[in-house]
């Protein structure tokens, strides 16, 4: 989105031994400790967060490929890495490359499509931080669902995933990285600002068209307004404030409840102190 005020303390560690040593400080200072992949999925508060931010692409920012397993990260863009998985001929991650996230937050939020391809069936392994020790959790060690997983809001930071992918021509993949996008480009305003998706989908439904149909598409609320082109998008031009989205987000849910009798959850993460805004619920409140 763009928007959003400061952070207390921001940081761009260089090793995993830096992020232990911040992540050690932070607790010793009693604040709270919060990783920004790429920004793509949160909503920060126009006051800014009391917390230490750290962002990992320093640290966690390789990708090895072993036969036809790649272990990337937690701060390799998926887009790159859907790019060279496809050079290396191997099939799984071309979903991706319209994802503007990093691996680590994509491993939260069990980032996906709309077909139903997403990361979490690919993992094979996760290294964290936990508590200033490094830990190996491997796939029965995790749960991922629609939109979330056993790692969203914990305190766990994600070092680097082992993906289990499968071998493919490179023009193959390259092929439907470029159907992909193009089919992005033309179902949702990539060109303005936005945090993709606003809402998840409820059961057996799509929220774009709970939100069209509850008459929603154009609706705004000072400078934010939800897309013409996709309904569970919100766009600005840059004039908009956080709390002008959040607000417009609130709306959404009243018009889609009314309308339709469905409580939409927002997909995107709240980071901001005190009150929560009221279209979020409290489990949404990032703390990673």
């Amino acid at each position: 989105m763009r928007l959003g005020g400061p952070a207390a303390y921001f940081a761009e560690p260089d090793t995993i031994e830096d992020v232990r040593r911040i992540a050690e400080w932070a607790h010793a200072q009693r604040l709270p400790l919060r990783v920004i992949g790429g920004g793509s999925n949160v909503l920060i508060a126009d006051e800014g967060v009391q917390s230490v931010v750290i962002s990992l692409r320093r640290a966690c920012g390789d990708t090895r490929f072993q036969d036809t397993r790649v272990i990337a990260g937690g701060g390799v863009m998926l887009p790159g890495l859907a790019r060279a998985a496809a050079a290396h001929n191997l099939d799984g991650l071309e979903f991706a490359i319209g994802i503007p996230g990093t691996i680590g937050g994509a491993l939260q939020s069990n980032a996906g499509i709309g077909d139903r391809r997403e990361i979490g069936p690919l993992v094979e392994a996760v290294r964290l931080l936990r508590s200033a020790e490094v830990v190996t959790l491997f796939r029965s060690d995790l749960r991922f669902d629609y939109r979330a997983s056993s790692l969203r809001g914990g305190a766990d930071i994600v070092l680097e995933a082992t993906l289990a992918l499968e071998s493919r021509p490179r023009a193959e993949c390259e092929a439907e990285m470029t159907r992909l996008l193009e089919a992005r480009q033309t179902s949702q305003p990539t060109a303005e600002r936005n945090a993709g998706s606003i809402f998840r989908n409820p059961e057996g439904d799509h929220a774009g068209r709970l939100i069209e149909a509850a008459g929603c598409k154009g609706l705004n609320v000072g400078g934010a307004q939800v897309s013409q082109l996709h309904a569970n998008f919100i766009v600005h031009d840059g004039s908009a404030s956080t709390a002008d989205i959040a607000a417009l987000m609130s709306e959404i849910q009243h018009r889609v409840l009314a309308f339709a009798g469905v409580r939409l959850t927002p997909e995107v993460e709240w980071w901001g102190d005190g009150e929560l805004p009221p279209a979020f619920p409290n489990e949404l409140r990032g703390s990673a």
